[in-house]
């Protein structure tokens, strides 16, 4: 005698997936937005503390008398001819300080060039009582020829305040 089995059990309807995320969706085109933009923030970052950074050192009185100097020194002038400009980032540190009386130390290289030549201005200073005075001021040519060092102010000579140019 055979048995029928008894009927299976009704399947249960199939339950939908569930509905996919705005990232799940967008994600091919959202990340690499992500990742260029900060990037760019990034970029803008360091590019905002560099120009900050090159404005601060351009507008010390440091800076300025070594390039008023470095324009008015006929050996110089000689040598490089003139118009003479300066690089675009000055390297070194200029740090000053309100104790005793206002002091601090310069210690820049500056680049210039001129239509005859270029090399570097070598400016050391300390500040004291509020007022900078040269160490040394120096060019060295851009082929590092020791002998034609300039010398182009002279130890404990004050440094000169300049006006600002008009931007």
């Amino acid at each position: 005698m055979s048995t029928i089995p008894p009927p299976l059990p009704p399947r249960p309807a199939p339950v939908p997936p569930p509905p996919r995320g705005w990232w799940q969706r967008n994600w091919k085109w959202a990340l690499p937005v992500v990742v260029v933009t900060f990037v760019a923030l990034v970029a803008a970052f360091v590019a905002m503390m560099l120009f900050a950074i090159r404005g601060s050192m351009m507008r010390s009185d440091v800076y300025a008398d070594a390039l008023a100097r470095a324009r008015a020194h006929p050996e110089l002038v000689a040598t490089i001819g003139t118009p003479i400009t300066p690089g675009f980032m000055p390297m070194g540190s200029v740090s000053t300080s309100s104790e005793d009386g206002g002091s601090g130390r310069a210690d820049l290289v500056i680049g210039i060039e001129g239509p005859r030549g270029e090399g570097r201005l070598i400016a050391t200073a300390d500040r004291r009582l509020g007022a900078w005075t040269w160490e040394s001021l120096l060019y060295v040519p851009g082929d590092n020829d020791l002998e034609q060092i300039i010398r182009i102010a002279e130890a404990d000579t004050p440094v000169e305040h300049h006006a600002l140019p008009a931007p």
